[in-house]
């Protein structure tokens, strides 16, 4: 039994060195930071299990900051857990060793509050620049403690992690003569630039413009029906109190003969009912009955009347009629107060421009334009 544990034992720690062979030869490939990060924070799974890995830089006075996260495709710096890693990443930096890989216990830092963001188990791996000064590292977190065989891997293939951690922040030092050149040469793009500042420049673009009037007279529906006729065309230059369109006067006409024969026939009641009422003192109670509906049946009548009155629609004042096409309206229904057409005077006229967005500028009053 035994044996069969050794066998298991060595089998696994074969395989964790030909994955650390892989893993050092592979992250020799990587030409920046992002592919850099992505890497370390998940390829590494491939060596040792964890939860989470995040990779950090320390950049001068502006402090730490996270560069990427297994699992996270981009870091949001406001995220809560992110603060909170930030903070934690800076408590570890005051202690004693911050610059060797060890395990972190969350409990032993003062006045840490984890609020569950990551799990308890802490793994701290440095990197350090050529002065042997914290630059940045890893941080693996994960439910169960680290082993000692783990963090015996991790540190070997943490020794490749920051070879390739440091080409890929080094900057090279130009020499003295490009120097000079470009310190010339940013001079002389200063001046070019004021010299450019002192002659006004025209800025232009272009975009969708359409005359539309300015101040037109409205045209809307006067009553509820269908359109049956245009006496004008678009674009027809018309007079004021000239004839512009009917609706159709089929069902007006109805009603109005109707109501008008209900009055006629209300009336003759009412009549009969006050030539009986000298006799007949039943047909004198029914007078005033007779005589409220007599008025109902007018006003029937009176608004029949109105809107066929409003079923030819004139023009309120001279100007082109501006609308699509008589095709689009002819034969269908409308609302009372839909929009039919416009009258426009031609002599009072504005130019709607249509920009998109990323072709906005900014325009003084008077500034002008041409339009073709």
């Amino acid at each position: 039994m035994l044996g069969m544990n050794d066998d298991k034992k060595a089998q696994a720690q074969i395989e964790g060195l030909a994955t650390l062979l892989v893993l050092d030869d592979e992250i020799k490939k990587l030409s920046n930071l992002r592919e850099f990060g992505f890497f370390t924070t998940n390829e590494t799974h491939r060596l040792i299990p964890y939860h989470t890995a995040c990779l950090w830089q320390r950049r001068g006075y502006v402090g730490q900051m996270i560069l990427a996260q297994s699992g996270v495709a981009e870091i949001d710096a406001h995220a809560p857990s992110n603060q909170w890693l930030v903070e934690f990443i800076g408590k570890i930096q005051q202690t004693d060793n911050a610059k060797i890989i060890h395990k972190v216990n969350l409990a032993e830092l003062e006045g840490d509050d984890n609020e569950n963001f990551f799990p308890k188990a802490v793994l701290w791996c440095p990197f350090l620049n050529k002065s042997n000064e914290l630059s940045g590292g890893l941080l693996f977190f994960r439910e169960t403690d680290f082993t000692q065989s783990e963090i015996k891997m991790i540190t070997w293939l943490i020794a490749s992690y920051q070879y390739t951690w440091q080409i890929l922040n080094k900057h090279k030092l130009k020499p003295s003569w490009k120097k000079v050149k470009e310190h010339h040469l940013r001079i002389g793009v200063t001046f070019f630039i004021i010299a450019i500042l002192l002659f006004p420049i025209r800025l232009s673009v272009l975009g969708t413009a359409t005359v539309v009037p300015k101040d037109p007279v409205l045209i809307n529906a006067p009553l509820h029906g269908v359109i049956k006729t245009f006496a004008v065309k678009p674009g027809q230059y018309v007079h004021a109190n000239q004839l512009l369109l009917s609706f159709d006067k089929t069902d007006l006409i109805a009603d109005k003969e109707v109501n008008q024969k209900n009055f006629q026939l209300t009336e003759a009641k009412l009549r009969t009912a006050v030539n009986g009422s000298f006799d007949n003192k039943e047909a004198r109670f029914e007078i005033p009955i007779l005589q409220a509906q007599l008025n109902i049946d007018k006003a029937h009548v009176d608004y029949t009347n109105a809107l066929l009155a409003k079923a030819d629609v004139f023009s309120p004042s001279a100007g082109v009629v501006v609308f699509d096409s008589k095709e689009d309206w002819i034969g269908q229904p409308v609302e009372t107060g839909t929009r039919i057409l416009v009258i426009a005077d031609p002599k009072n006229v504005q130019l709607r421009v249509m920009l998109p967005i990323a072709n906005m500028i900014q325009l003084e009053v008077g500034a002008k334009g041409d339009f073709f």
